[in-house]
């Protein structure tokens, strides 16, 4: 052993050139260290030397490169995202230039040669880096049946404080309080022409649905709202909002824009999905994705509207629960008094300033007693702020109730569980009176008897008053498929069938609401409207209050009459005597329809569309029920009642709300005796 080891040790000295010296084993590198060759030989093994024994064996090039190193796994999540939304946009623009081809080249020899060639623009010639659209020719008007087909067409961005944003920001902003994207005119412009980088300036998401939403209104010659003045009964609007009437050419900026409506709205979803992933200032998130939504039921486009993130976008912004309460980031002056609130808003504290706040401030306690739920927005800083994220709730709240209302699907934010309080003004934003500031009532006390809100001194706008009657509409709706009534039970005959007949208490419940919010109505917000429907002065243009020119009066009456409608039906499961209230209430919401000219159907929302569908639907049920006992006249009447309020939806109506000739198509389904929606069955 000992010659053995001898000889190891002369042979490690030779080698070394030291006589005597014992030299270590081999050493190897890793796989990922090691020569190009002998990373590509599973077996082998390199020594490291340059060039390493493997290659120098086999006499080829030796070389060591660093190894392809693996992106982390949410790096490459974030550019799958990426890639994802880059295809949907150049997917969105390829099928709408295909389709958009197909159609001209079909209908080619109708169309005047003015749509077939993009027409020239003077001003874009002179001035190459002014925003053009890449496709400046309408769409070809298709006459259908149905909804006339919008094409979205290839846009070229709207650049960031050009002529062509401010023009479309500026012809937008007065439509805003009927577009559910409330905002502070003054402050919405200031925050405007802060550079691209300042996290304090609008998300893009939010002002591509304002694009869309001004394209339309260009093409639809929509007229401007009118605010008409305070009455007796009714508190004063706010002013601001007419004064930003828009003082641009609107036949250059159609001609930059027209067409490209819903391509705008895709942008903005796309913008949505981007800011959704980064969490890019998420209450603008909450307001696009409240006027996408809107955008997408005007149409018709009810599935994709309902699946917009709006409810949950809502709650973890802490919208449904305001206090009320505003923190400022700046510290009050000398004089113990904080700063006037002004349109340029200061910029939020930091998340460490905010940190337990409440407590430090009201309970004067170094840690709160109470960890409350974590949002991904700041508190508001001024009552500017405050007054956006108010109206922004109870504009993301009506279209929940609308879209529940319509289509009976279970609401995405439960009326017990928000309370924030009620808005004020005439839909506008506008800041909280100080008269009002310590009188903060919801929804719940709208069903709470000993509640101080039935006998409150102060007088709420029509705009209000409406908010109010959607949630008693939404209560009497429930009625229809209310949870205890859908649990099955058992029947004489041993069959297990849910009893579908809504509990009597609920109904009492949903009736002594109704009867209290009625007996509070002022005088100048009653029916028959105080004015005439002829007359001199029944447009309202004469300054004083039209009630049929203010489109939150006919949406007030609308939910009211159609709520003591669905609840006077319910009612009469158990005494059927009440059923001719219920005809009652419907025949209110006719002469309501009747009392109406052509133009005061533009700013109406959705809303009353589907109330007049639930109201004809009923009607000529009522007709057909009476014609089987016999009477033939009361039938006819009910049957000519439904049809005018069909030809309402279809004509008027439709020509400003798109869906609304879809709730006239549901209509004509019923009086042909025919299922209500193609497509849609009932829970069995």
């Amino acid at each position: 052993m000992e010659g053995v080891e001898t000889k190891r040790s002369s042979a490690a000295g030779a080698g070394d050139g030291e006589t005597g010296t014992r030299k270590k084993g081999r050493v190897t590198l890793p796989r990922g260290r090691a020569c190009v060759a002998c990373r590509q030989v599973p077996l082998e093994k390199c020594s490291g030397d340059r060039p390493c024994a493997t290659c120098k064996k086999a006499v080829i090039d030796c070389r060591y490169e660093e190894p392809t190193r693996r992106k982390p796994r949410h790096v490459l999540m974030e550019e799958r995202v990426g890639e994802t939304v880059s295809f949907r946009c150049d997917d969105l623009q390829l099928t709408a230039l295909v389709e958009l081809e197909a159609l001209i080249t079909s209908r080619g020899q109708h169309l005047p040669p003015s749509q077939l060639d993009p027409p020239t623009n003077p001003s874009a010639a002179a001035n190459p880096s002014s925003p053009s659209t890449s496709i400046n020719a309408p769409p070809p008007n298709v006459s259908s049946p149905g909804i006339p087909l919008l094409l979205p067409t290839v846009i070229t961005d709207v650049q960031p404080h050009s002529i062509l944003e401010t023009h479309l920001i500026r012809l937008v902003l007065p439509y805003t309080s009927f577009l559910a994207i409330p905002l502070h005119p003054q402050r919405f412009l200031t925050l405007l022409d802060q550079s691209t980088n300042n996290p304090l300036r609008p998300h893009p998401a939010l002002l591509y649905i304002l694009f869309a939403q001004a394209v339309r209104i260009l093409e639809n010659d929509i007229p401007l709202p009118r605010y008409p003045t305070a009455s007796a009964g009714i508190p004063g609007f706010n002013p601001g909002m007419s004064l930003l009437s828009p003082d641009v050419d609107k036949a250059w900026l159609l001609s930059q824009v027209r067409g490209n409506s819903l391509a705008y709205m895709e942008r903005a979803r796309v913008e949505l999905d981007n800011g959704i992933r980064r969490v890019d200032r998420p209450f603008d998130l909450v307001r696009a994705a409240v006027g996408i939504t809107r955008y997408l039921y005007a149409l018709g486009r009810f599935i994709e509207g309902w699946n917009v993130p709006v409810a949950r976008l809502v709650i973890s912004c802490g919208l449904h629960r305001l206090t009320g309460n505003i923190t400022l980031p700046d510290y009050p002056s000398a004089t113990g008094e904080y700063p006037p609130t002004e349109y340029a808003p200061r910029p939020y504290g930091s998340t460490k300033f905010y940190l337990h706040h409440h407590a430090q401030t009201a309970l004067r306690q170094p840690v709160p007693p109470l960890r409350m739920r974590p949002l991904i927005v700041p508190p508001p800083r001024d009552e500017i702020d405050l007054a956006e994220r108010v109206m922004t709730f109870w504009a993301a709240k009506a279209q929940d109730w609308s879209a529940g209302i319509g289509w009976g699907w279970s609401v995405g934010l439960e009326d017990e569980e928000c309370t924030t309080e009620w808005p004020w003004g005439g839909g506008g934003v506008e800041m909280k009176p100080l008269a009002q500031i310590n009188r903060r009532y919801g929804n719940r006390d709208l069903f709470d008897e000993s509640s101080q809100l039935h006998s409150s001194p102060f007088a709420d706008s029509p705009y209000v008053w409406s908010m109010k009657s959607m949630c008693l509409l939404n209560r009497a709706n429930r009625l229809n498929d209310h949870p205890e009534a859908s649990i099955p039970r058992l029947l004489q005959d041993g069959r297990m069938l849910p009893d579908h007949i809504p509990p009597l208490h609920e109904i009492h419940r949903a009736q002594a609401a109704l009867e209290r919010f009625r007996a509070r109505l002022p005088l100048d917000l009653q029916l028959p409207p105080p004015r005439p429907r002829t007359g001199s002065s029944s447009s309202g243009d004469d300054g004083a209050y039209y009630a049929l020119a203010d489109p939150w009066y006919i949406l007030l009456h609308a939910n009211l009459l159609t709520a003591e409608m669905l609840t006077w039906r319910e009612m009469a499961n158990y005494d059927g005597s009440t059923y001719h209230r219920a005809i009652a209430s419907a025949r209110g919401l006719v002469k309501l329809v009747q009392y109406m000219q052509p133009e005061t159907w533009v700013h109406v929302d959705m809303l009353v569309a589907i109330n007049i569908s639930l109201v004809a639907r009923l009607l000529h049920k009522e007709s057909d029920r009476l014609q089987s006992i016999g009477q033939f006249d009361a039938s006819r009447m009910a049957a000519e009642e439904a049809e005018l309020l069909r030809e309402t939806l279809a004509g008027d109506f439709a020509r400003w709300m798109p869906m609304a000739e879809l709730h006239g198509m549901v209509v004509a389904r019923v009086s042909q005796g025919l299922a209500e929606k193609e497509g849609e069955y009932e829970r069995v």
